[in-house]
Formats: structure tokens, C-alpha cells, sequence
């Protein structure tokens, strides 16, 4: 009996950075379904994602993109942007041929562990029917909790690795 495995490697994470940035995040969006691009920026799937829209996705300049590369293709993409007050927006791409491979997980986890970021508050607006993202926040081992819904989206607060680390005793004892 012959059992079909996909490969996964690790991709290798690039931090998005000027023009050569923002032609590798072009390069991601064209080859992200619309669906995949409406889910983003939360978007009913059949309206179609536009120039002005898809030029928001290398981030502002006091925030971050990082891309995941797969032989010197763009696969994913996850913005970090920094609020002023110890706290992180997140938001996560990833083109459709390479989702449920782990690429949204491994480019939060290097976002995340970048020490511009330590010890700040994650927050992430997710739609509800977005299942794969929903996994992926709870799978960072990082306590997670709503603190605001609206229709069509929750958003979440997850708490910093401190937080997680001592959080166990108290779960333990």
C-alpha cells in the first residue's frame, strides 16, 4: 500500500524591504486566489481585491513584512505592525498552493521571536469561517482570548511567551 506524502521543508523567511520587498509581495498576491486575498482584508469572496488594497500588503514603514521563499518564490507573508502602547497587529498570507504546509506557522513563529517584538500583546482580526486561522493562532502555544466581535470578525488577543511560561505553574499545581 503506497501512501502519497507531500514534502515540507522549512521555507526560508526574508524580512520585505523596498522596492525589491514590495515586488516579491506582488509576486505573492498574484499568485493568491482571489478568495484567499478577499479573506485578508475581509472582504466578501466575490468582491474583487484591487490595486490600492493589494498595495497595503508590504506593511507601513514603523511595521514589518516578512516573506516566506520557496526556491526564490514568495509563498507567504505575515505583517507585524507595532501600535505605540507594547502591542502588535498581525495578519497572515498565504498563497493557495502552499497553504496547510506550515508556512503561516513558521512565518509567525520568526516574526514573533524577533526582538523588536518581544514581550508586547499579539492582536489578529480573523473572519469566523476562517478555520485554518483559527488553528494556526491556537496552535502557537500563546494564551489566546477575544476581546471584540463584529459581524463577519473576532478579534484576539494573544499574550506574550512570558505570559505562557507562567501561566504552566499555575495549570500545573
Amino acid at each position: 500500500m503506497s501512501q502519497l506524502t507531500a514534502e515540507v521543508r522549512a521555507p526560508m523567511i526574508i524580512e520585505a524591504v523596498g522596492c525589491a520587498g514590495r515586488r516579491l509581495v506582488a509576486r505573492l498576491a498574484a499568485r493568491s486566489s482571489q478568495e484567499s486575498l478577499a479573506a485578508r482584508f475581509f472582504l466578501p469572496a466575490s468582491r474583487r481585491v484591487g490595486r490600492p488594497l493589494l498595495e497595503l500588503l508590504p506593511g507601513p514603514a514603523e511595521g514589518r513584512a516578512y516573506l516566506a521563499m520557496d526556491d526564490g518564490r514568495p509563498v507567504g507573508l505575515v505583517n507585524v505592525v507595532p501600535d505605540g502602547r507594547r502591542e502588535v497587529e498581525i495578519a497572515v498570507l498565504v498563497a493557495d498552493r502552499w497553504q496547510h504546509r506550515g508556512i503561516g506557522r513558521a512565518l509567525l513563529e520568526h516574526a514573533l521571536a524577533d526582538p523588536r517584538w518581544a514581550g508586547q500583546t499579539v492582536h489578529a482580526a480573523v473572519r469566523p469561517d476562517n478555520i485554518a486561522v483559527l488553528t494556526l493562532l491556537r496552535s502557537l502555544g500563546r494564551p489566546m482570548r477575544l476581546v471584540d466581535h463584529a459581524p463577519g470578525e473576532y478579534h484576539f488577543e494573544l499574550g506574550t511567551q512570558a505570559d505562557t511560561q507562567a501561566e504552566a505553574p499555575r495549570l500545573a499545581g
